[in-house]
C-alpha cells in the first residue's frame, strides 16, 4: 500500500511503520473554556473500527498479561497469533498499556484500544495486514504518494482532480494555497475553505506541487490508483528555531508577492517573531514595512496605502468589516495574531468581488481550530497578556478562543504618558500651567476572538466567528496650584479637567460554505459590525490671581461617533474550463452612522444621523491565454445606493503576462466607489482628528477613484525584484473645518463674529485629489539570512476650492520612504532588524490669531493660518532590533523568550505641532513620538 506513509523498518515481528507527527494529550497547562451556546447534532457518531476485520480475525481470542506499552503489546500479539500489523511504532511506544486480558476477541480489543487513544484500524484485504492509524486518516490518503515509487506508464490523460488542503498537525484547512502540476503552466489556488479543483491534469503519473507561505512545499506523485476526488493534502509548517528539526524543501521568507494578482502580498502569521515589534506581534504593523505602505505613522496601525487613508482600506475578518483597527492611540492593531490563520493585502487594483473602498483590501481568515487535540498558547509582554486555546468538540466541530488585555506595566505607562502628555491647563492670557496631581490615570485595552466551525459532511462547512475589542482611556486630572509667581502674588484655584476617550469594535459573521459540485463552490454569509467612539475633553472651574476678580473657565468638546453595518452576501466560484474560472456574487448592506460634536456643553456643532442601503452584484472571469502565459481577469461591479438613489458601475481588469518562468509583466485598472468614509476634522491647534459619516447627495457626495497600475517582477528561488507604478485620481475628497463658512455656492467665507448665522453642520468641504508614485522591492527569500529593501517615491495632492484656488499636499503625503528589513536564523535564535526613513509630512501653521465670543458668553481662540499644508515636519527615521530564543520545555511544550528595542538610537521624531495664543503671541510646541523603548516577551505553546 502506497500513500503519504513514510515506511520505516521495524524490529522483530513489527512491520514497517510510518512516520507521522504525533499529538500528545495530558499537557493541559490551563483550562480556558466557556459555555458553548449551541451544540449542533450532538456527537459525530465515530466508528473507530470502521474498516472491519474479517470474521476469522475479529474472533481471534487474546489471553494473558499485556505490558508495558502499546507497541510491545502488539509485538507480543503478532508473535503469538501470527498476525501482521502496520503502525507508527514511535507513537504507540508512548502509549502505556498494562492490563490482564482474559479470552477477549481481537476485534473488541482493538475497538477499545483505538477509542481510548484517538486511533482506528482497518485490514487491507490484499495482504491481511491490520493497519492502526490516526483516527483522522482516510483510505483516500493511502493512494497519495509522497515518494515516487510507481514506474509504469500513464493510463489516463487530461482529467480533473479535487480535494482540500489542510495543516497536517491540526487538520485546519489552508486557504489560497498555490497548486500546479510540475509539467504544466496551468495551476489553481485553494479557496478560503481550502478546497481546490484542477480540471486538466496532464496524466495520472503527474507530479503536483503545493506551495503555501510559512509551510514546507509539498509534492504528490499521482499513480493510476490515485483517487481523483475528495483528496486530503496535508502540509506541514516550516520548523522555526529548533535546531534538532531538519527541514526539507525550499525555505520561504516571511512575505510573498503574488505571481497571479497585481499588487497583492501575503505575510506568514507564524513568522512574526522574526520582525522587531513593540510589545505585540502585529500583522498590520508588519505590512507597514512593505513599499507603498507608509511606516511613518507611529500613532496609527491603520494602513496608508499608496496615498490612501486607513478608511479607504477594506479590512475584513472572517467576512465582517472592521471599521477601526487600532488599540492604544493607534500604536497597536486590534488583532490578536494567535487567532489569525491567513492574511492577504491588495495594495490596489483589487478584483470586482471587493467593493466599498478606494485604496486597498485586507482579507483576514481566522483559525478554525485544531481538529485533533487541545492546543493553546500564552504570551506575556511588557504591554499585555494574551491567551489562545483551540480544541475539537467532536470529529465535526472545533472551537477557537483568543483574548488579550493590557496591563499597567512601565512600558504601557510610558506610551500612555507620551501620547497624553498635554495635560496642562490653559489659563487664558496667563499661558498654560498646572500639572496633574498624583491621581492615577485609568486606561486599558482588550480584544476577544471566538470561532466555532462545524463540518456535518464532506460538502458543507458552517462557522460562526465573533470579535470584540475596546479601548478605555481616562486622563482626567486635578491640577496642582503653582508654587508662586514673580513678585510673590497669591493664587488660588478650583479646577477640573476631564479627558475621557473610549472606542471599540464588535463584529460577527455566520458563514455557510458548500461544494455544490466538483466545479461549483458557494460561500454565503450574514455579518454584523459596530464601531463606536466617544471623546469628552473639558476644563471647568475658576481661579483668583492676586487682588483680581475671580476668573471662570468653561471650555471643551464632546464627540460621539457610532456606525452599524448589517450585511448579507453570497459568493460563487465556477470552474468553466481548465483555463477559465467564473466568480460572481451578491451583497446587501444596511449602514447606520451617527456623529455628534458639541463645544462647551452648549454649542452643537454637528449632529448628523444617516442610514442607507447598499446593494451590489459582481461578475469576474479569470482566463488563461497564450498557452497560459497570460492571465487576465476582467470584472464588473454594480452598486445601488439608497441615499442617492443612483447606480454606480465599477469596471475592473487585472493582467499578468509571463515572458518567462522568472520574468512577468503586470497591470491593473479600475473604477472604485466608497459610500461610508472617514472625514478629517481640521484642528490646527491640537491636531486634526477624523470621524465616520455616510455619503449623501448633498454635503457628502460619494467618493470615487480611477486607478491604473503597471509593473514587472523578476523572481528566482532565492531573490525577487518587483517594481510597480501607480496613478490614482480621487473625486469627492472631503474635510470638515470650522475655519470657513460653507456658503453652499462653492465659495468660502470667514466665520461671522455673531456666530448665530453659521450652520456649522454644513462645514463639509469637498474637492479632488491625485496620488502617484513608484514602489521598488528587492527581496532575499531563502537561506538563514533573509529580508528585503523597499523604496517608494510618491506624491499625494488635493484641491478643495473652499481652501483656496490651489493644489495642496495631503496631510499623509510622504515624498520618499525607504525601508530595509533583515532577519537571521542561527541555531535556536532568530534575529531581526529594520530601518525606516521617510520625508517629513506636511502641516498647516498659523500666522496670527484672534478671540471670538461664543453664544454662551465664553471666548475661544481662533487663528489665521498659512497655505493649507504649506509646511513640512522634519524627516522621520528610526531603527528597531529584536532577538528571540526558542526552546523546548521538559514536557515537550514549546517556548520562546524575546527582546526587542524600538527606536534603537533614540531619534526624536515629531508627531505634530500644537499652538496656543499667549499674550497675543502664537506659541508652537512639538509633540514627539516615542524614544528608545525596550520590551521583553515570553511565549508558551502546548504544541
Amino acid at each position: 500500500m502506497s500513500g503519504i506513509l513514510y515506511w520505516l523498518t521495524c524490529q522483530n515481528s513489527r512491520e514497517t511503520s510510518y512516520r507521522i507527527k504525533s499529538f500528545r494529550s495530558g499537557h493541559l497547562a490551563f483550562l480556558v473554556l466557556m459555555i458553548i451556546f449551541f451544540i449542533l447534532s450532538g456527537t459525530s457518531g465515530e466508528v473507530y473500527g470502521q474498516y472491519k476485520l474479517t470474521k476469522e480475525y475479529a474472533q481471534t481470542r487474546l489471553d494473558g498479561w499485556m505490558c508495558c506499552n502499546l507497541d510491545e503489546v502488539l509485538m507480543k500479539i503478532s508473535g503469538e497469533q501470527n498476525l501482521k500489523f502496520k503502525y507508527d511504532a514511535e507513537r504507540l511506544a508512548r502509549i502505556e498499556f498494562k492490563n490482564r486480558i482474559i479470552n477477549k476477541p481481537l476485534g473488541m480489543f482493538l475497538d477499545q484500544v483505538c477509542k481510548d487513544n484517538q486511533l482506528k484500524f482497518y485490514m487491507s484485504p490484499e495482504d491481511s495486514v491490520i493497519h492502526i492509524v490516526d483516527r483522522w486518516f482516510t483510505l483516500e490518503q493511502s493512494s497519495i504518494q509522497e515518494i515516487k515509487t510507481y514506474t509504469g506508464g500513464p493510463k489516463k490523460f487530461n482529467f480533473p482532480i479535487s480535494g482540500t488542503v489542510i495543516d497536517k498537525k491540526t487538520r485546519e484547512s489552508l486557504p489560497f494555497v498555490a497548486i500546479m502540476p510540475v509539467s504544466s503552466k496551468t495551476g489553481t489556488t485553494s479557496n478560503v475553505d481550502g478546497y481546490f479543483s484542477l480540471l486538466k491534469v496532464p496524466t495520472d503519473t503527474s507530479t503536483i506541487l503545493f506551495s503555501y507561505l510559512g509551510y514546507q512545499p509539498k509534492k504528490i506523485y499521482l499513480t493510476p490508483d490515485t483517487k481523483t476526488q475528495e483528496l486530503i493534502i496535508q502540509m506541514e509548517p516550516e520548523a522555526i528555531g529548533l535546531e534538532e528539526v531538519i527541514v526539507k524543501g525550499e525555505k520561504q521568507d516571511i512575505l510573498q508577492v503574488s505571481g497571479v494578482q497585481t499588487s497583492m502580498i501575503k505575510m506568514s502569521p507564524i513568522k512574526l517573531d522574526y520582525i522587531p515589534n513593540l510589545g505585540e506581534k502585529d500583522m498590520l504593523r508588519s505590512f507597514q514595512l512593505m513599499p507603498g505602505i507608509s511606516a511613518a505613522n507611529e500613532n496609527s496601525s491603520g494602513l496608508y496605502v499608496r496615498g490612501g487613508t486607513p478608511d479607504q482600506v477594506l479590512v475584513q475578518y472572517d467576512g465582517f468589516t472592521v471599521y477601526n483597527v487600532e488599540h492604544m492611540f493607534g500604536f497597536f492593531s486590534a488583532f490578536n495574531s494567535h487567532a489569525i490563520k491567513d492574511i492577504q493585502l491588495y495594495k490596489g487594483g483589487f478584483d470586482a468581488k471587493w467593493g466599498g473602498r478606494l485604496a486597498s483590501v485586507v482579507e483576514i481568515t481566522g483559525k478554525d481550530g485544531n481538529q485533533k487535540s487541545l492546543n493553546g498558547a500564552v504570551d506575556l509582554s511588557m504591554m499585555s497578556v494574551s491567551g489562545f486555546v483551540e480544541f475539537p468538540v467532536n470529529e465535526k466541530m472545533t472551537v477557537t478562543l483568543a483574548g488579550r488585555r493590557s496591563w499597567k506595566s512601565p512600558l504601557y505607562t510610558k506610551i500612555f504618558d507620551q501620547f497624553t502628555e498635554d495635560n496642562e491647563v490653559p489659563m487664558g492670557g496667563m499661558g498654560r500651567f498646572g500639572q496633574s496631581t498624583a491621581q492615577e490615570t485609568k486606561s486599558y485595552f482588550y480584544d476577544l476572538n471566538g470561532k466555532i466551525t462545524w463540518r456535518p459532511n464532506d460538502k458543507d462547512i458552517f462557522s460562526f466567528s465573533i470579535y470584540n475589542g475596546k479601548d478605555d482611556l481616562d486622563n482626567s486630572i486635578s491640577p496642582q496650584v503653582p508654587q508662586g509667581f514673580p513678585g510673590g502674588e497669591s493664587f488660588s484655584m478650583d479646577m477640573e479637567m476631564i479627558d475621557e476617550t473610549n472606542w471599540g469594535n464588535t463584529g460577527a459573521s455566520l458563514k455557510w460554505s458548500r461544494q455544490l459540485s466538483e466545479r461549483f463552490y458557494m460561500n454565503s454569509l450574514l455579518s454584523y459590525s459596530n464601531y463606536y467612539s466617544s471623546r469628552v475633553r473639558s476644563t471647568s472651574g475658576s481661579f483668583v490671581r492676586g487682588d483680581e476678580e475671580e476668573t471662570s473657565i468653561s471650555r471643551g468638546i464632546n464627540e460621539d461617533n457610532d456606525l452599524k453595518d448589517i450585511s448579507v452576501k453570497s459568493d460563487f466560484e465556477y470552474k468553466l474550463f481548465e483555463n477559465q474560472q467564473l466568480e460572481f456574487g451578491f451583497q446587501a448592506s444596511h449602514i447606520d452612522v451617527d456623529y455628534n460634536y458639541i463645544q462647551n456643553d452648549t454649542l452643537t456643532v454637528v449632529n448628523r444621523t444617516s442610514n442607507g442601503q447598499l446593494y451590489s452584484a459582481y461578475l469576474q472571469d479569470g482566463i488563461s491565454l497564450l498557452s497560459n502565459k497570460m492571465v487576465i481577469t476582467p470584472g464588473l461591479r454594480l452598486n445601488y445606493f439608497s441615499e442617492t438613489n443612483k447606480f454606480y458601475y465599477e469596471p475592473r481588469i487585472n493582467m499578468i503576462y509571463s515572458l518567462s518562468e522568472r520574468f512577468k509583466l503586470k497591470a491593473a485598472a479600475g473604477k472604485y466607489y466608497q459610500f461610508a468614509k472617514r472625514v478629517i476634522r481640521e484642528d490646527i491647534t491640537q491636531g486634526s482628528v477624523d470621524f465616520w459619516v455616510l455619503s449623501d447627495d448633498d454635503l457628502l457626495p460619494v467618493s470615487s477613484s480611477n486607478q491604473v497600475i503597471a509593473g514587472f517582477s523578476y523572481e528566482t528561488n532565492a531573490f525577487l525584484l518587483d517594481i510597480e507604478a501607480f496613478y490614482k485620481e480621487l473625486d469627492n475628497v472631503t474635510e470638515y473645518s470650522l475655519r470657513y463658512e460653507n456658503t453652499r455656492d462653492g465659495g468660502p467665507g470667514r466665520p461671522n463674529e455673531s456666530s448665530e448665522s453659521i450652520d456649522y453642520s454644513e462645514n463639509f468641504f469637498t474637492g479632488t485629489g491625485i496620488s502617484r508614485g513608484i514602489d521598488f522591492l528587492i527581496q532575499k527569500k531563502a537561506g538563514d539570512f533573509t529580508g528585503w529593501i523597499g523604496y517608494t517615491i510618491s506624491q499625494v495632492t488635493n484641491n478643495i476650492p473652499a481652501f483656496g484656488n490651489y493644489d495642496f499636499y495631503a496631510a499623509h503625503d510622504v515624498r520618499n520612504e525607504f525601508k530595509t528589513v533583515a532577519t537571521y536564523k542561527w541555531h535556536r535564535w532568530n534575529f531581526g532588524a529594520n530601518w525606516i526613513y521617510a520625508s517629513g509630512k506636511p502641516y498647516t501653521a498659523p500666522e496670527g490669531g484672534y478671540q471670538l465670543t461664543l453664544l454662551d458668553g465664553n471666548t475661544a481662540d481662533y487663528i489665521n493660518v498659512s497655505v493649507k499644508n504649506g509646511n513640512r515636519l522634519p524627516d522621520y527615521h528610526r531603527m528597531d532590533v529584536s532577538a528571540t530564543y526558542n526552546f523546548t520545555l521538559p514536557n515537550r511544550s514549546k517556548a520562546s523568550l524575546g527582546l526587542s528595542i524600538f527606536n534603537l538610537y533614540n531619534r526624536s521624531n515629531i508627531w505634530y505641532m500644537t499652538y496656543e495664543i499667549v499674550d497675543d503671541e502664537i506659541i508652537e510646541t512639538p509633540v514627539y513620538y516615542l524614544g528608545i523603548t525596550p520590551n521583553i516577551s515570553l511565549t508558551f505553546k502546548l504544541k
